[in-house]
C-alpha cells in the first residue's frame, strides 16, 4: 500500500502526462531528434528537481521535531542512569563478591581434596617404587607400609579410601614380593646354569685350543717340509733355466758369427764382382779408345788432303768444307758402331 503525500499530488498527477508525452524513442542522430530529446530531458528534470526541493521543505519541520525528541530522551535517560547506576554497581559488587567467595571456597575445597588424593597416591606409589626392584627392597617397603599410621585429620571423609589403598597396596606388594622371589630364584638357577655352561664352554675352548695348537704345529712342520721341497725345486728350476740361458747365449753367439761370416762373404763377393766389372769396363774403354784413335788417324789424312787442295787453289773452300763434313759424318757413324 502506497502512502499518499498531499504535497506530492501535483507531481504524481504529471507522471501520466509525461509517460504519454515522452513514451517514444528519440532519433538523437538527427539535429531535430537531439533537440527534442534535450527538451524532454529538461522537462522531466524540472519535475524531479522541484519534487526534491518540495521534499526538503516539508521534511524540515519533521526533522526538527525528531531532533528535539532525541535530545529530550537523551536528557531524561542520563538523569535515570544517575539514579540507576549506583544501585546497579552495588548489586554487581555484591554478586561479584559472592562469586569470588564461592570460587575461593571451591578452590580451597579442591586443594584440600587434591592434598588428600596426593596422600592416597603416595600410599599407592609404594607399589610403583617396588616394581623392578629386588625382593629385599620390596620386603622393606612392605614393612614401612605396615608401620604407617593413617591419621583421620589427614584424610577426613576419604579415610576409608586411604585405608583401602593401604590394604590393597600391601596385598599387591606381597604378591609382587612372591613374584620377585620366584624371579630371583629363577635368575639364580639361570645364573648357575650359565656359569656351568661357561665352565664347560671354557673347557671345550681349551680342548679346541690344544687341538688347534697340535694341528698348527703339524701344519707348520708340513709347511716347512713343503717349503724345503719347493725351495729345492725352485733351485733346480733356476739351475736348469741358467743352463738353458747359457746354451741359448752360446747358440746366439754362434748364429751371430755365422751371420757375420756370411755377410763378409756376401760383401766380398759384391766387391769382387764390382772389381771384375770395373776391370772389364776399363778394358772395353781401352779397346774403344784404341779404335777411336785409329779412326781419327784415318780421318786426318783425307782432311789434310782437302786442306792442301784448298791451299794451292785446286778446290774451292765451300767444296772442301762439304767434303770434310761428309768424311767426318761417315767416320763418326763407323766409330759409334765400333764402340757399340
Amino acid at each position: 500500500m502506497t502512502m499518499q503525500i498531499q504535497e506530492y499530488n501535483e507531481t504524481a498527477a504529471a507522471l501520466a502526462v509525461l509517460r504519454e508525452k515522452y513514451c517514444t524513442v528519440f532519433d538523437v542522430q538527427t539535429v531535430k531528434g537531439m533537440a527534442d530529446a534535450r527538451e524532454a530531458r529538461a522537462d522531466v528534470r524540472s519535475y524531479r528537481i522541484g519534487l526534491e526541493k518540495l521534499r526538503k521543505e516539508i521534511k524540515a519541520p519533521a526533522l526538527e521535531r525528531t531532533r528535539l525528541i532525541d535530545e529530550e530522551a537523551k536528557r531524561i535517560t542520563a538523569e535515570l542512569l544517575a539514579i540507576e547506576e549506583p544501585i546497579d554497581a552495588a548489586i554487581k559488587a555484591e554478586e561479584t563478591r559472592k562469586v569470588e567467595e564461592k570460587a575461593a571456597k571451591e578452590r580451597a575445597e579442591a586443594a584440600r581434596i587434591a592434598a588428600i588424593q596426593a596422600r592416597i597416591a603416595a600410599i599407592r606409589n609404594h607399589y610403583t617404587a617396588a616394581v623392578n626392584q629386588c625382593a629385599d627392597y620390596t620386603r622393606l617397603i612392605i614393612e614401612q607400609l605396615a608401620a604407617m599410621a593413617l591419621a583421620p585429620d589427614d584424610f577426613d571423609e576419604f579415610m576409608p579410601e586411604a585405608k583401602a589403598a593401604q590394604d590393597e597396596t600391601r596385598a599387591a606388594l606381597i604378591i609382587l614380593l612372591s613374584q620377585q622371589m620366584e624371579a630371583e630364584a629363577e635368575q639364580a638357577r639361570i645364573k648357575a646354569e650359565r656359569e656351568e655352561l661357561a665352565r664347560l664352554r671354557q673347557q671345550d675352548e681349551e680342548r679346541k685350543a690344544d687341538q688347534a695348537q697340535i694341528e698348527a704345529e703339524a701344519k707348520a712342520k708340513a709347511d716347512e717340509e713343503a717349503a724345503a721341497i719347493r725351495k729345492a725345486q725352485e733351485a733346480e728350476a733356476a739351475r736348469i733355466t741358467a743352463a738353458q740361458q747359457e746354451l741359448d747365449e752360446r747358440q746366439r753367439k754362434i748364429d751371430e758369427e755365422e751371420q757375420r761370416q756370411a755377410e763378409e762373404r756376401r760383401q766380398k763377393a759384391i766387391a769382387d764382382a764390382k772389381a771384375k766389372a770395373e776391370a772389364e769396363a776399363a778394358a772395353i774403354r781401352q779397346q774403344q779408345e784404341a779404335k777411336a784413335k785409329n779412326t781419327r788417324k784415318k780421318i786426318a789424312t783425307p782432311l789434310q788432303e782437302i786442306e792442301t787442295a784448298i791451299g794451292v787453289g785446286k778446290t774451292k773452300v765451300s767444296d772442301g768444307l762439304r767434303a770434310a763434313y761428309e768424311i767426318g759424318y761417315s767416320d763418326g757413324i763407323k766409330a759409334g758402331q765400333i764402340a757399340a
